[in-house]
C-alpha cells in the first residue's frame, strides 16, 4: 500500500504542483509530449549515433571518479562516439588528477584545471565550453554510468527533447546495488544530471554562476528549459548509479545519521 500510495502522491504533485507550472498549464503540455516521445523512443533503434560529450565539474571528488566513474565510463558501449571533459578546481585530494583519469580512461579527454573556487555553476559551463560534441551529457563525479549511456543521451535529445534522468541514491555504507534497501530515487529533485543538444544549453544561458554555494543551481536549469519551451524527458535510469559521500543537503546528512544507527 505505501508504494501505491507514493505512485498516487507523486502523480498528483507532478500534474499540479510541479516547480514548471509556475508557467501555466502549457508546462503540463510539454511534460504530456516528454512522456509521449519516451514511450515511443524508449524501444527505438536508431540508425545513426552521434557522439556524446561527457562534461564534468569536479572538486576533490577524486576517490569516487577514479574508483567508479571511470571504471563504469569503460564499460559503456560505443567508446568510440564518447569525449569525456573534465573541469577541475583544482582538486587537492590527490597529487595530479589529469595523470591518474590518463592512466585508466584511453579514449577522448579533454581535461582543464584551474586554482579556482569551486560552485558547480561554473565548473560546469567551463567543461561544456571546453568540449566539442553537439550532444552533452552533464554529470557529477561521484556516479556510475549505464552502459547505453549513449544510445539514450541520442534518443532522449532528439528535436527539443531534454533529458533529465532519475538518479538513484545509494545510502551510506551499503553495496552498490538498486533496491530499495540500499537507497532510494531521486524522484522529487536530482535535477542536476542531464542530457541536451549543446544549442539549447547555449540558448537558456547555461547553468546560473550566481549561485556560489550548495544547491539551487540544477532546480534554475530544469525551469529554464521549461520557460525556452523544450519538452523534458524524465525517467528512471537504473544504471545511474549516485554513490555516497558526505554532503551539505540537510536531507543527506539525515539519512547518513541514519545508516550510522543502523536505520537504513
Amino acid at each position: 500500500m505505501s508504494k501505491i500510495y507514493q505512485y498516487i502522491k507523486f502523480a498528483f504533485w507532478f500534474v499540479f504542483k510541479s516547480p514548471q507550472r509556475k508557467f501555466g498549464y502549457l508546462s503540463v503540455w510539454q511534460d504530456i509530449v516528454g512522456i509521449f516521445a519516451y514511450l515511443c523512443l524508449k524501444y527505438f533503434s536508431l540508425f545513426k549515433l552521434k557522439p556524446i560529450s561527457i562534461c564534468v565539474g569536479i572538486h576533490n571528488r577524486s576517490d569516487l571518479f577514479l574508483n567508479h566513474f571511470i571504471p563504469s565510463l569503460l564499460s559503456t558501449q560505443h567508446l568510440d562516439s564518447i569525449e569525456l571533459s573534465v573541469f577541475d578546481c583544482q582538486s587537492d585530494d590527490i597529487i595530479d588528477l589529469e595523470i591518474e583519469v590518463r592512466k585508466i580512461w584511453k579514449g577522448k579527454l579533454v581535461f582543464k584545471s584551474e586554482n579556482i573556487p569551486f560552485s558547480r555553476s561554473a565548473a560546469f559551463n567551463k567543461a561544456v565550453k571546453q568540449s566539442q560534441n553537439k550532444i552533452l551529457f552533464i554529470c557529477d563525479a561521484d556516479f556510475s554510468l549505464p552502459s547505453d549511456l549513449v544510445i539514450k543521451c541520442n534518443k532522449f535529445t532528439l528535436g527539443k527533447l531534454v533529458w533529465f534522468p532519475i538518479v538513484f541514491y545509494l545510502y551510506k555504507n551499503k553495496p552498490n546495488v538498486f533496491d530499495e534497501k540500499h537507497g532510494e530515487w531521486m524522484q522529487w529533485g536530482g535535477k542536476g544530471i542531464l542530457a541536451c543538444k549543446r544549442k539549447y544549453f547555449d540558448n537558456i544561458g547555461g547553468l546560473d554562476e550566481s549561485f556560489k554555494t550548495w544547491g539551487k543551481e540544477d532546480d534554475d536549469l530544469w525551469m529554464k528549459f521549461y520557460k525556452a519551451r523544450n519538452y523534458v524527458i524524465r525517467s528512471r535510469e537504473k544504471g545511474l548509479l549516485h554513490h555516497w559521500h558526505p554532503s551539505l543537503n540537510p536531507k543527506y546528512q539525515v539519512l547518513a545519521d541514519k545508516a550510522d544507527k543502523g536505520l537504513l
